[in-house]
């Protein structure tokens, strides 16, 4: 009885709680509101997403669950990556549309398991 118990709970927060285990893009700004217990640590605004939207600026903020990203243009553009999801990340040249080369942090993570 108890191990149902706790099989249901891990069910209910697996089916709950995503935020620091997913990857989603173009999600529903509702999905990008601060869940109970999560905290923003920073923000940074005029950060160009140099990978899927090359020359759009938009806000960074990181956090205790994950790193979200919003274009200023259109905030239906958006991305939120799950610290649980990220692989690696470095520091390397990229081409930016707004800068030319400039330094950017890349962030590789997985998608989807």
């Amino acid at each position: 009885k108890i191990l149902k118990s706790v099989n249901m709970a891990f069910e209910f927060y697996q089916d709950t709680f995503w935020q620091d285990r997913e990857i989603r893009f173009d999600t529903p700004l509702d999905d990008l509101d601060l869940v109970k217990g999560e905290s923003q640590i920073d923000s940074i605004n005029s950060v160009e997403d140099t990978k899927g939207n090359n020359g759009e600026k938009g806000a960074l903020s990181c956090t205790n669950l994950r790193i979200i990203w919003i274009s200023h243009k259109n905030a239906k553009i958006n991305l939120s990556i799950g610290y649980d999801s990220i692989l690696n990340t470095s520091i390397r040249m990229a081409n930016s549309r707004l800068r030319g080369n400039s330094e950017a942090l890349f962030v590789m993570a997985k998608y989807g398991g």
